[in-house]
C-alpha cells in the first residue's frame, strides 16, 4: 500500500488527486504556498539550465593552450598523490601540507616532456619556485633515492621523445583519463615506497598514452 504524502504547507498527510502532488490545496493559503513553490522550482531549473549552457559556452571557447594547462594541472595532481608523504626531491626534507609538483626539465624549455611523470616529482614550494627547480640537487636526490640508472633515464628524456603533437580532441581524451587516475589515487589515499612510486609513474604514463 502506498504511503500518503505530507503536504509541504500544512505538514499533514493527505489523499492526493494526482501523481506527485506536493500540496493538499485544501485552502487559499495552501494554494498560494503551492504557487510559490512552483515558481521557486522553475527558478531552480532555469538557473540549472543556465549553468549548464554557460559551462558548454565556456568549454567551446577554450583554446588548445587552455586544455594543455588543464591537463598539466591534473598531471601535477597525480604526482602529488603518488609522492605525498615522501619528501622534497631537492632537499630530502619532509614536505609541508602545500608542496609543488616540480619538473626536472622545465615546461617552457622542454614542452615535449611536460606531461611525462618521470620528469615530475614532489618538491617544496621554495625549491621549485624560488630556486628555479634547484636542478643540480634535484638530480642528486633522484640518483640517491632511485638509483643512478634512474637518474640517467630521466636525463635521457629530453632526447628520447620527438615533439608531441596533441590535438584539442587528444587533450580532451587525456584529461578524462587523468581525471579518472586522480579519483583512483584519492580513493586509495596511500603513502607509497620509492619503488612503488616509480612503478605508478610507469603505469600511469602508459595509461595516459602520451609517451609510447
Amino acid at each position: 500500500m502506498n504511503r500518503l504524502p505530507k503536504c509541504k504547507h500544512h505538514k499533514k498527510k493527505f489523499i492526493p488527486k494526482y501523481k506527485f502532488q506536493t500540496h493538499c490545496l485544501s485552502d487559499d493559503e495552501c494554494i498560494k504556498a503551492f504557487n510559490e513553490f512552483v515558481k521557486s522550482e522553475k527558478e531552480k531549473q532555469r538557473v540549472k539550465q543556465w549553468q549548464k549552457e554557460k559551462k558548454a559556452i565556456k568549454e567551446s571557447l577554450k583554446t588548445k593552450s587552455d586544455f594543455e594547462k588543464e591537463l598539466q594541472i591534473l598531471i601535477n595532481t597525480i604526482v602529488r598523490l603518488i609522492d605525498k608523504g615522501s619528501f622534497c626531491h631537492s632537499t630530502k626534507k619532509p614536505l609541508n601540507d602545500k608542496f609543488d609538483a616540480g619538473h626536472v626539465f622545465s615546461v617552457g624549455g622542454n614542452p615535449t616532456i611536460r606531461f611525462n611523470l618521470f620528469n615530475i616529482y614532489a618538491q617544496s614550494v621554495y625549491a621549485n619556485q624560488y630556486l628555479s627547480g634547484d636542478q643540480i640537487n634535484f638530480l642528486a636526490v633522484l640518483s640517491e633515492v632511485y638509483g643512478i640508472e634512474h637518474k640517467e633515464y630521466v636525463l635521457s628524456l629530453k632526447s628520447r621523445y620527438n615533439l608531441i603533437k596533441l590535438s584539442q580532441e587528444d587533450l580532451k581524451d587525456k584529461i578524462k583519463i587523468a581525471r579518472q587516475i586522480v579519483k583512483e589515487l584519492q580513493k586509495a589515499d596511500l603513502t607509497y615506497s620509492a619503488k612503488i612510486r616509480l612503478e605508478l609513474r610507469k603505469k600511469y604514463n602508459e595509461r595516459l598514452g602520451i609517451y609510447g
